[in-house]
């Protein structure tokens, strides 16, 4: 796993990138992560059957300062990191909540931590639930992920974004896209 140096050195050698890059984002061993200001909230009702490309539908809602997001209990939305990455051929990469959602019940990821290596120039798809009781507002650029790099022991011969990866094309400010992107099983 990369330290804060380790970090700043694959920064400086365009291992990484990550803009906007703040330095006091640092952790130890990672980086804070910054909501958004997209969610996407899928709409009830439709059974999904991936195999026959029924999918769901979703509405689009633009969060500020002024009308941040009612995450209420048990509710599940799509969001996006507020930074966008470039992940190296020799680097992994993985995301996750942070402690402090936790123990308010928010995970941050469902199933999909690994961000792949190769991703070029885009926000990270945030996949959140709210688990715990209370509900909660979610505001853009507040904390809500850290992540973890480490290096490969050799350098991958896959590249997400140049072997045809699903959400390669995800580059419209960090929306994230589904329909045009999901394919059937």
């Amino acid at each position: 796993m990369l330290s804060n140096i380790d970090i700043l050195e694959a920064i400086r050698n365009k291992e990484f990138e990550i803009d906007p890059f703040d330095d006091k984002d640092l952790r130890p061993a990672g980086l804070t992560f910054h909501l958004g200001d997209t969610i996407l909230r899928p709409r009830a009702g439709k059974v999904i059957d991936v195999k026959k490309n029924a999918l769901p539908e979703y509405d689009e809602i633009k969060i500020t300062d002024d009308d941040p997001y009612l995450l209420k209990s048990n509710e599940f939305v799509l969001s996006q990191t507020a930074e966008n990455v470039t992940i190296g051929d020799n680097l992994g990469f993985m995301i996750e909540g942070r402690s402090t959602g936790a123990r308010l019940g928010l995970t941050v990821v469902q199933t999909a931590m690994i961000v792949d290596t190769g991703h070029t120039n885009r926000a990270i798809t945030l996949e959140l639930k709210n688990n715990g009781p209370n509900d909660i507002l979610l505001y853009p650029n507040m904390k809500i992920a850290r992540a973890a790099l480490f290096r490969l022991s050799s350098p991958t011969s896959i590249n997400y974004d140049k072997e045809k990866g699903k959400y390669r094309n995800q580059k419209n400010g960090g929306k994230p896209i589904l329909e045009d992107e999901i394919k059937p099983c």
